[in-house]
């Protein structure tokens, strides 16, 4: 240990009880915690063991998954693609001090190893080099019966804040104890901490549904500008709540994104594919599986179902999982009673040709990567859209009149489970309309359209929760 190393360092916290450390993470804005009691050999250098499975940080966290090196593992086959460890970065990570503001840590991660499997953090350094020395190989060396509860906070949009607590008590060892546990990692305690955001949101809500309201929307600089584009109903909306167009903060509030419908029909996501002929060569694809129209200008159109061949490109989506068997890839139908994490590097969403090639693919990181902690709750918004009567405002550029229905669809808590048995089912499809210009590649367009037909009938498959609320119109707040 260097002679200048202190103990404890401003990132370690003296916690009385469960109550005292809901306050604190209240005052940051968390609404949800995990709590680890950690063992003695977590540190920096061995990096914190979490839990067996990923899921329950991807749940909660906002989490940008990536690909690492091949697995070191002596007992599993190096070219065992299901074996590769997998790292996912935290898009926001914020270490919390005892006195002064907190400070971002610059990249940490979840290490993710298949082949345990298991997800442990790692890269826990803040931006000026500093961290929690707690959880240093000097601190677990001199003092290996310390106890150490490492606090992982979630804000509304899936950013962390972290802290340790040490010399903790036996009341408050206690009342960790008599937390209840994840249901994906029971040793991970769930703190729960009242913000209300719903109800502050309602509050907002009330204020604009049921009211016509000329097409419009907010510039950058919180300017009101007429709308008339498809996407008025949003604009109009995101404009009425205050919402500034790209502030990273698009149809969001409290957290909780905001989704308008004028159809139950609605575009969940629009990933592009990440593997296949299409990435390989876009106008080779286009001209394998499309037509061409008038102009001369192909495309590729049609309803994709799982396991279903489309009969306008002949290509059949399919959800496959990897297996390494005598040195080869062997691809079988996706099985959603076997662990993700496990193989979290060896499942694909594939379209594929007459002759079984693969066409198209998404990796699975591709996928969550579009769907997770963002999406944990969100509100599904009716509009109705009408041509303004208002000459005047329709000549100003106001040409349609937005209604927002009261009754609105609320729902949460959603999983890469949820979206990949969805996609197996055909509850989500993908309805693709990409073109590839006949003289100028400028002017391709590539458009991949994941939807569901009914987003009232198909919100159960992909949120654990949903619930219709009618919004009372609120007069003063």
């Amino acid at each position: 240990m260097h002679s200048n190393t202190v103990f404890p360092s401003e990132f370690e916290h003296n916690i009385g009880s469960v109550a005292e450390l809901s306050a604190l993470l209240a005052l940051y804005g968390a609404d949800l915690a995990l709590l680890k009691i950690l063992p003695k050999n977590a540190n920096d250098k061995n990096q914190i063991y979490v839990a067996s499975d990923f899921g329950v940080l991807f749940d909660i966290f906002d989490l940008t998954l990536a690909e690492r090196g091949a697995s070191t593992s002596e007992t599993k086959d190096r070219s065992d693609s299901s074996s590769r460890i997998r790292e996912a970065a935290f898009n926001s990570f914020t270490w919390i001090r005892r006195n002064g503001p907190p400070v971002a840590a610059r990249r940490v991660k979840a290490i993710i190893y298949p082949q345990y499997p298991e997800a442990r953090l790692s890269g826990l350094q803040t931006v000026e080099n500093t961290m929690p020395q707690a959880l240093s190989v000097a601190y677990t060396k001199q003092y290996p019966e310390a106890k150490r509860l490492l606090v992982l906070g979630r804000l509304p949009r899936g950013e962390c804040i972290g802290l340790v607590c040490i010399d903790m008590s036996s009341e408050f060892e206690a009342e960790l104890a008599a937390l209840p546990g994840f249901t994906r990692a029971k040793a991970c305690k769930r703190l729960e901490i009242a913000q209300d955001s719903a109800g502050k949101l309602e509050a907002r809500l009330a204020s604009v549904l049921g009211k016509s309201l000329p097409g419009c929307r907010l510039d950058s600089y919180g300017n009101t500008l007429p709308f008339s584009g498809t996407q008025v109903c949003g604009y109009t909306l995101e404009h009425a709540l205050g919402i500034v167009p790209n502030s990273n903060m698009d149809g969001d509030l409290y957290g909780i994104e905001l989704k308008t419908h004028t159809q139950v029909k609605v575009t969940l996501f629009t990933p592009e594919p990440d593997g296949g002929l299409y990435v390989e060569s876009f106008a080779g694809f286009m001209k394998k599986y499309g037509y061409a129209d008038a102009d001369g200008d192909y495309r590729l159109t049609g309803v994709h179902r799982a396991g279903e061949i489309c009969a306008k490109s002949g290509l059949t989506l399919q959800v496959w999982e990897y297996r390494e068997e005598e040195g080869r890839r062997v691809a079988y139908p996706y099985n959603p009673a076997t662990a993700l994490t496990a193989k979290i590097g060896a499942v694909d969403v594939v379209l594929t040709g007459p002759e079984g090639e693969v066409a198209a693919s998404w990796s699975l990181e591709r996928l969550m990567n579009c769907w997770g902690a963002k999406h944990n709750q969100v509100v599904y918004i009716k509009a109705n859209k009408v041509p303004n009567p208002d000459a005047a405002q329709a000549a100003a550029g106001h040409e349609h009149l937005v209604t927002f229905e009261r009754t609105v669809m609320w729902c949460r808590n959603t999983t890469a489970e949820r979206l990949l048995n969805a996609i197996c089912d055909g509850v989500i499809f993908l309805d693709p309309a990409p073109k590839l210009h006949a003289t100028s590649s400028a002017k391709n367009k590539r458009r991949a359209q994941w939807r569901v037909n009914d987003i009232t009938k198909a919100a159960s498959a992909l949120y654990s929760e949903v619930k219709f609320r009618t919004v009372a119109q609120i007069t003063a707040l």
